[in-house]
């Protein structure tokens, strides 16, 4: 049952850090684009906290982030593109 409260706390974490992320970089740059660097940015800091831990972590380090970023990419792009499309009409 831990195994699967820290998997939700990592997928609500991840999802509160994108999806704030790229609202605030929304006042800067077209929605998709904001979607796009929220992700990467959020990717390159964590690869780069992935290089500071101790070797027999880096798998459960990478599982609680990786997983999350990804299962919540597709809903990050859809609401970005979504949001585009009510700009253009």
């Amino acid at each position: 049952m831990n195994g699967f409260l820290l998997g939700l706390m990592a997928l609500g974490y991840s999802g509160l850090v994108l999806f704030w992320m790229a609202h605030s970089l929304k006042k800067l740059m077209r929605p998709m684009r904001a979607a796009i660097g929220a992700f990467a940015l959020s990717c390159i800091v964590h690869s780069v906290t992935l290089l500071m831990l101790e070797p027999e972590h880096v798998s459960t380090a990478l599982a609680l982030w990786a997983v999350p970023h990804l299962l919540l990419l597709p809903a990050l792009l859809w609401s970005a593109w979504k949001q585009e499309k009510e700009g253009r009409a």
